[in-house]
């Protein structure tokens, strides 16, 4: 009998046991997740009041890791980045292009393009950002819908009123997740915070399969805006070695200068952006500079796998040709089709009667008898089939291009004349040419230093001799000692003839296809 309650007494004692147990286990997890359930990983020393509890925040993505999290740490850095020795810019840069990787690889080249920006911050109001997407597939341009992006170094407000309007255009739409984890725009942030201090943003990410000229036209009308400035974000070429890296690099950077807009993703990251920039570059009448060109190489010292980094400004000079180019592409703008009209009818009455057609002011506009210089090309299968043209505006551009049209069809010696039967197969190039500008230089080598590729077009005069290349001719001659040694060739000097004597100008043309939009 004792034994049974000696057995009930020790399993009353286990139970209590393994009862005060679990009550033990169940108050210890209460109070231990209670605390982590209701922390969040903030700290309370970061916190920032926000003026309205409505208000929609993009909070930084990368701090911390592309750059410091700390404000002053951040600011110390910064600051360090922006000693580097720079190029003062003569007026604010319409475009930037900046590269994007972590502040210690890719800052030193990031402050080239920013240090000089501090002279104009109290003139810069808006600053549209446009980088490439890293993180998700997008095929449009992507907008954000918040009302401030944050960095450790405060709050930027967006332009609400131009996001409005960019998201009304084709190509683009609010997509919020595309900027939630991005850091292409993220890291310009803290740069641009430093240098102009008070600016809205317009914050716009694309995919690789995005149209640079769309975004360009959509752009176009907000920088014309004075105090509205655009940056790019875009790293060059990646994980090459250092040698090859900078090979590749060189030549991008070259087709920057060149302004040509055919930038492809294995060259960058940016590709798209950097060819938006360099549309509106030739829509704006903006000439590049390059201020940085680097990789990883340099600033981390491994140089197996390298990354690319660049940084351009985009300035516009004020000049007598760009003025005048302006001019003529308004002036193209209203009369294309007239030009066109002229030149076609002129080419058919030279092959199919023998004549030349005389535009008469009662069938054209006043302004088509104003004086001008033009060209005229012919091709056949897009090989050139004539070209005869004017340098200087000595008579009505009407009557200019019917008689160059039939000199090109009829009298260019290089081939035979133009028969019937090729009329249809003909497509005609027209080019209007800006005034000449004498280029004053020491010696060859300053000449070439001088030249713009794919801008330019070149006349030289030698005694007697003289001979012309128009802009064009730089698309199978894109070097400039080419250039220059085939422009002499044709004017009958040797390539190696050099002569400090030579007189050489420069001028700039407005094209005018048939049957391109």
């Amino acid at each position: 009998m004792k034994q049974n309650n000696d057995d009930k007494k020790s399993g009353y004692l286990q139970k209590g046991f393994l009862i005060a147990v679990i009550v033990a286990l169940i108050l210890f997890n209460y109070f231990y997740f209670h605390n982590k359930i209701s922390a969040n990983n903030e700290l309370i020393i970061h916190y920032s009041v926000k003026d309205d509890p409505m208000e929609q925040y993009r909070d930084p993505a990368v701090a911390g890791f592309f750059y410091a999290l700390d404000p002053q740490t951040l600011k110390s850095e910064i600051h360090s980045y922006l000693q580097t020795e720079w190029r003062p810019f003569r007026g604010l840069p319409k475009i930037l292009i900046v590269p994007h990787a972590g502040y210690q690889y890719s800052g030193s080249a990031a402050a080239k393009a920013y240090r000089p920006l501090e002279d104009f911050a109290e003139k810069i109001e808006t600053v549209i950002l446009l980088g490439p997407s890293h993180q998700m597939a997008i095929n449009e341009a992507a907008l954000s819908s918040a009302d401030y992006f944050n960095t450790p170094l405060g709050k930027i407000p967006l332009d609400k009123k131009k996001v409005e309007q960019l998201a009304l255009k084709s190509g683009f739409s609010i997509n919020n997740a595309a900027h939630k984890k991005e850091h292409s725009l993220e890291v310009q942030l803290p740069f641009l915070q430093t240098v102009i201090k008070n600016f809205k943003i317009v914050p716009i990410v694309y995919g690789v399969d995005t149209n640079p000229q769309e975004i360009a036209q959509a752009l176009k009308p907000m920088l014309e805006d004075a105090q509205t400035i655009l940056v790019v974000s875009a790293d060059l070429s990646h994980y090459y070695s250092y040698e090859t890296a900078q090979k590749i690099d060189k030549k991008t950077a070259q087709k920057i200068i060149n302004g040509k807009a055919n930038i492809n993703h294995h060259e960058s990251c940016g590709a798209n952006g950097i060819n938006t920039a360099l549309i509106l570059a030739q829509m704006m009448y903006l000439h590049p500079q390059t201020l940085s060109l680097i990789n990883s190489g340099d600033t981390s010292g491994e140089k197996e796998k390298v990354v690319g980094y660049g940084a351009w400004a985009f300035e516009k000079t004020s000049n007598k040709l760009d003025e005048e180019q302006k001019s003529l592409a308004d002036y193209v703008a209203a009369y294309k089709e007239k030009l066109l009209k002229i030149a076609r009818l002129s080419i058919e009455k030279a092959v199919m009667q023998g004549q030349t057609y005389v535009p008469n002011r009662d069938d054209y506009d006043d302004a088509l008898f104003d004086r001008g210089a033009s060209f005229v090309t012919l091709e056949k299968n897009k090989n050139l089939r004539g070209c005869i043209g004017s340098v200087l505006p000595r008579r009505a551009i009407a009557l200019d291009i019917a008689e160059n049209a039939y000199a090109a069809a009829l009298e260019d010696t290089r081939f035979q004349p133009v028969s019937e039967n090729e009329l249809k197969q003909i497509k005609i190039t027209i080019s209007l040419l800006t005034g000449l500008e004498e280029i004053k230089y020491q010696d060859e080598e300053d000449l070439l230093s001088q030249i713009k590729p794919y801008k330019d077009g070149l006349v030289i005069l030698d005694g007697h001799r003289q001979g012309l290349f128009l802009p064009s001719v730089w698309e199978q001659l894109p070097d400039k000692k080419e250039f220059l040694n085939n422009l002499k060739l044709k004017v009958g000097m040797s390539p190696s003839y050099w002569s400090n004597a030579i007189k050489v100008y420069r001028f700039t043309t407005v094209e005018i296809k048939e049957n391109e939009n």
